[in-house]
């Protein structure tokens, strides 16, 4: 309940603050991507928005004990520019990923920034109103700690700025067209409106992380092409053991799937041997058969894990989050090009 109540107000304040950023913030531990659509001509308004947005969250939630004793720290990574934006999978499960420069700028920036830091991508500090920024040079880095945004205006100036960054943004999806790329598990509690609190456990489940890398020549149409047949095959594969994919996104220059076993509705006997058995599968699959493949890392493990809806009330989505997810993510990148696992049986 601590836990769940933590990532509802930490969500909250993010998307209430940055709910008009046009660009791609990343902020993680547990990661938070968004990203706003503007003309580039905008791009500068919107990033000194966006920064005014960061340091006011980086003030609240920067450093925040919870009530069980462990302090949360937030790092945030600002990145421009331009992105394609991709849904893969087939009728029945759709995805959506953004793929780019700018996506790849945003995760170095973020790994750059310390704890309660905001730093700017090379490309998002060439874009933005240097005017307004105070920022601190990084050694052997062309991006850039962001010190304070100087705003120079009175304050009517300002709501005046800030409702005109608003007129950049366009068409926000509705609650309808999400739910099409929202985990299925939860829709029919939701249908029935049980409240969303109410579907937040701790049960045990079994994970598997899939991790793509593609070869440099790889473009955006390679890309999509492969993620697009990577998805189909994962579903077919874990769909005969009730599994689902929960997300994909792209990571470090690859993307990834999550895949959850077990949740609500779906448990089963043998659980963590139909995992497995799906992860060699998949490895196959996507070794021998995806375009410009250059390697594929799988992570399984087993044991409780907490699942339930985190986010904004208008924004959310249904997740998994514990030891056991970052295990699995932690093996996927520690052994590359394996199937490693720790499950239990």
């Amino acid at each position: 309940t601590h836990l769940s109540g933590l990532i509802y107000d930490l969500e909250e304040a993010r998307i209430y603050t940055i709910s008009f950023i046009s660009v791609t913030l990343f902020s993680p531990g547990d990661a938070l991507l968004a990203l706003w659509k503007v003309q580039r001509n905008q791009l500068s308004d919107i990033i000194t928005l966006a920064l005014k947005c960061s340091l006011r969250i980086q003030e609240e939630y920067g450093v925040r004990e919870t009530e069980v004793g462990l302090e949360l720290r937030v790092k945030i990574g600002l990145s421009a520019g331009h992105i394609s934006k991709v849904v893969v999978g087939d009728n029945k499960h759709q995805y959506f990923l953004v793929i780019g420069r700018a996506v790849d700028e945003v995760r170095l920036a973020q790994n750059l920034a310390k704890a309660s830091e905001v730093i700017l991508s090379p490309n998002c500090w060439e874009l933005c109103n240097r005017n307004m920024i105070e920022i601190e040079r990084i050694k052997d880095e062309r991006a850039v700690k962001v010190g304070n945004v100087e705003c120079n205006i009175s304050e009517l100036e300002f709501d005046e700025f800030f409702w005109k960054c608003t007129d950049y943004l366009q068409n926000y999806p509705t609650g309808e067209s999400n739910r099409r790329r929202q985990a299925e598990i939860p829709l029919f509690s939701i249908d029935d409106n049980q409240p969303l609190e109410y579907l937040s456990e701790l049960r045990p489940v079994t994970i598997v992380f899939v991790n793509l890398q593609f070869d440099e020549s790889a473009n955006t149409l390679h890309l999509c092409k492969a993620i697009h047949d990577a998805n189909v095959k994962i579903s077919d594969v874990i769909h005969a053991f009730s599994g689902k994919i929960n997300k994909v996104f792209m990571f470090d220059k690859g993307c990834t799937f999550l895949c959850v076993f077990g949740l609500p509705g779906d448990k089963q006997a043998d659980e963590s041997t139909h995992a497995l058995e799906s992860a060699f599968k998949i490895f196959n699959f996507c070794s021998e058969k995806l375009m410009k493949i250059k390697l594929v890392s799988i992570g399984v493990t087993s044991g409780p894990v907490f699942c339930g809806v985190v986010g904004h009330r208008v924004r959310h989505e249904y997740t998994v989050i514990g030891q056991k997810v970052n295990l699995a993510a932690r093996m996927m990148m520690y052994y590359p090009g394996l199937v490693s696992f720790a499950i239990f049986a």
